[in-house]
């Protein structure tokens, strides 16, 4: 098949699409083994990648053409074979370690322009928001502010990609600042230690004018959302103080209702939709709606002259039982999706690096869910399911006996783990590498 060079779109068509993007990211040049190369790319790495394979007899095309296709992949695979590497097709960190020292050298540190901070703070003051898919000289400049500061860790890129974003996640949360991985106004007023300047509209997700937001109720108390509307960007009104409302209620919607549906109402409406197995468009139209009052555990409460019978209370307690795990799941799976492109570490439990036990065990404690560190003792911990639903670990027999891997399942035969060549990535119990090693599945919840 013969590979073509054309510069291609990055469609991530995957159950974690986060609706996020402004536009489609352009990957920043960087020397070989700075980044996972993978089917689809194109960019200069994948053409020292081609290089490399050709030399060692593994690519055979007539000419290197820095595009990740079929035959690059294939040869990828073949390299991985000979060196008794999982066998994906994915050039991540062990395939290019193995590959670059098989070319008796390791990649080249890309080196940033030095800037001195009073023209960093100076160009990241006028700058617009910058956020995942953001790239260039301005991106640059954060990272290397973020790394001043002791949270980002890695190469100076110029690529807004998930290690900055959670980067930039880290220095909010530890800021007191909105989290939503996105460099507004007040982010970087902080970031730089500077004011927001006086003509600067302050970025405030979901939040609509003042005069509007103050004759929003504040009450968290789920109004019956009526499903024969359609809400998204840009709705305002009851209607999504309600839905907000509804959200905040299954754990999803982290922030005061305001009336007004902006990234991070879509962003949770795209999370809700995922669990719920629904078409995962971030509208909230009539199937998510009446889905969501199904599973919205603060509905108004109505007035009753007698109490209860000892039935209605076991129903209700089941009802509240049922709605509570929906919840976790909903939570589990949002956490597992905000991590996806964290790089893999061993030993690693932190957004700069997971492996596989310290992804899963990150992902439960943000849910207030303390499991054990290693594969075996969660293997251990977790009670045995036949069939794996949404929210369950799936665990695999790898480069040992017994329980050496794990992952979140998250449905569609799929599920999320923190891979040695992929990072936090979605993989498919389909692949035959997965399913041939797979142990069954434990709940943990």
């Amino acid at each position: 098949m013969k590979e073509a060079s054309t510069l291609r779109k990055v469609v991530i068509s995957s159950t974690f699409a986060t609706g996020l993007f402004l536009a489609t990211p352009q990957m920043a040049d960087a020397a070989l083994g700075d980044q996972t190369l993978r089917k689809g790319m194109d960019h200069p790495d994948v053409k020292e990648l081609q290089e490399a394979l050709k030399k060692k007899g593994h690519f055979n095309f007539d000419r290197s053409t820095g595009y990740y296709g079929t035959i690059t992949a294939d040869a990828v695979r073949d390299f991985q074979r000979k060196h008794n590497l999982q066998v994906d097709g994915i050039a991540g960190p062990q395939t290019l370690g193995r590959l670059l020292q098989e070319m008796g050298g390791q990649a080249p540190t890309s080196t940033p322009s030095t800037t001195t901070t009073q023209t960093t703070n100076s160009t990241l003051n006028n700058t617009g928001l910058l956020r995942f898919g953001s790239n260039g000289t301005q991106v640059e400049q954060l990272q290397q502010k973020l790394k001043e500061k002791g949270y980002y860790s890695h190469t100076i890129t110029g690529q807004f990609g998930r290690v900055t974003e959670a980067a930039v996640r880290d220095f909010q949360r530890a800021n007191n600042l909105v989290v939503d991985g996105i460099v507004g106004p007040q982010t970087l007023s902080r970031l730089i230690n500077q004011p927001v300047p006086a003509q600067t509209t302050t970025y405030e997700p979901n939040v609509p004018k003042t005069e509007e937001r103050n004759q929003q109720t504040k009450s968290e108390t789920t109004q019956s959302i009526q499903t024969s509307t359609t809400l998204r960007v840009g709705s305002r009104g009851s209607a999504v103080t309600n839905l907000q409302a509804a959200l905040r209620s299954v754990g999803i919607f982290n922030q005061e209702p305001t009336g007004y549906y902006g990234d991070v109402t879509e962003t949770a409406v795209r999370n809700f939709q995922r669990v719920h197995n629904l078409t995962v468009d971030g509208i909230a139209g009539p199937n998510t709606l009446r889905k969501l009052n199904e599973v919205a555990t603060n509905k108004s409460s109505q007035s009753t002259t007698q109490a209860p019978s000892t039935t209605q209370t076991k129903q209700v307690s089941n009802t509240n039982s049922s709605t509570s795990s929906a919840a976790l799941v909903t939570n589990l799976v949002a956490e597992a999706a905000n991590q996806i492109g964290v790089p893999y570490l061993w030993g690693g439990t932190t957004t700069r690096g997971f492996d596989c036990s310290g992804f899963t065990q990150f992902v439960f404690k943000q849910q207030g869910i303390s499991i054990p560190r290693t594969v075996a003792q969660q293997w251990n911990a977790g009670r045995s399911v036949s069939k794996p639903a949404v929210g369950d670990m799936v665990f695999f027999e790898t480069y040992q006996k017994g329980p050496s891997h794990n992952g979140i399942y998250i449905g569609n035969n799929q599920f999320v783990h923190s891979g040695s060549s992929t990072g936090v990535a979605i993989a498919s119990m389909d692949n035959p590498y997965w399913k041939q090693r797979y142990l069954g599945a434990k709940r943990l919840y």
